[in-house]
């Protein structure tokens, strides 16, 4: 049985493979797509102790994200467990609420209060809001990329969740990866470094593969309600009908050719972002950015990982805690490369 490889070669080189459809088979934070998420208050923290619920929300929801802050310099990991925390408060909304009407109450809330934390207003007390105005209090983060996040988060709850083509996935979801990379990075470098832009361009990259990655990670969960987030010229390029999906998984076919695709584009990505490290022989330099890098990890891990099973999204394996990822996420710090 032929199976397809995830080159890890530049695409000018990589060879032209025939994509032949394997034998079927069977069903993700940064977590399973099929497990559900605790929706419950962090019990620990609150407006006198945001740091708290900031990292209870995040171990709990974003266990990736929990794992790479370790490597983060203590009080700079409590600003970027904020950032991070914002970004599930917002995705909690759409996970919660099904009204529109209702959600955008709860967005404009969020506007509110980067409106009191960024122009000197009385921050309203809740404790992801007390973070971020100690974030803001200490470093010059930008309001652009937090306010970047509620408006993609508002765009996508009335889209429909497949796009026409991939770019334009990428131009409707990657800001989203844009704001959790790019954001934060005042809190490690000033923006006075000269390395800033040269950082910036290389960060620019990883959050393509990062939302690509999360395409195919909530891939099974939306199968599950019926939807698919497949670009609608994947579907017809590689004779993916959505019915099939539905019915069939991973068996349906053209998926795998599909995700193939996908997650090749995703690898390219990678490629182009550790070219850009060529000069520092692919370490991340100043090294105090090197944090913000590790975000590239659990991607790549998902990525080989469904390389490891013929690109079936919907595999178990993929289920289950990856125990190889801490150690690469470690070794990877240690290393100082990409």
């Amino acid at each position: 049985m032929s199976r397809r490889v995830l080159s890890f070669l530049p695409r000018h080189v990589r060879p032209q493979l025939q994509l032949i459809s394997p034998a079927p088979f069977s069903s993700l934070s940064v977590r399973s797509a099929h497990a559900k998420p605790s929706l419950n208050v962090p019990a620990s923290g609150g407006p006198q102790a945001p740091d708290e619920y900031c990292a209870a929300l995040v171990r709990r929801l974003d266990p990736e994200a929990w794992l790479c802050s370790y490597f983060w310099p203590r009080r700079e990991r409590a600003w970027w467990l904020a950032w991070r925390a914002f970004n599930l408060e917002l995705h909690l909304i759409g996970a919660t609420v099904s009204q529109p009407a209702l959600a955008a109450i709860r967005f404009q809330f969020w506007k509110d209060a980067l409106a009191a934390i960024f122009e000197g207003g009385n921050v309203p007390q809740h404790p992801v809001a007390v973070a971020l105005a100690d974030v803001r209090k200490h470093r010059p983060v930008q309001r652009y990329y937090l306010r970047q996040m509620i408006d993609v988060r508002a765009k996508t709850l009335s889209l429909p969740p497949s796009s026409p083509t991939l770019e334009e996935h990428f131009a409707t979801h990657s800001p989203l990866s844009t704001a959790l990379l790019l954001g934060p990075l005042p809190i490690l470098l000033p923006p006075s470094d000269p390395s800033t832009s040269h950082i910036s361009h290389t960060l620019s990259h990883l959050s393509h593969l990062v939302t690509t990655v999360s395409l195919l990670r909530s891939l099974p969960l939306l199968a599950q309600k019926r939807t698919l987030n497949i670009p609608a010229s994947l579907l017809a390029a590689h004779g993916v009908t959505e019915e099939a999906v539905f019915r069939q998984g991973a068996a349906a076919p053209g998926l795998r050719d599909a995700a193939y695709e996908i997650g090749t584009r995703g690898m390219d990505e990678l490629i182009t972002a550790r070219r850009d490290l060529k000069q520092t022989a692919g370490r991340v330099e100043p090294a105090a950015a090197r944090p913000l890098f590790l975000a590239a990890v659990p991607a790549e891990q998902y990525l080989k990982r469904l390389e490891h099973v013929d690109f079936d999204v919907f595999h178990p394996d993929l289920q289950k805690h990856d125990w190889k990822l801490a150690p690469a996420i470690w070794w990877r710090f240690r290393s100082g490369k990409l």
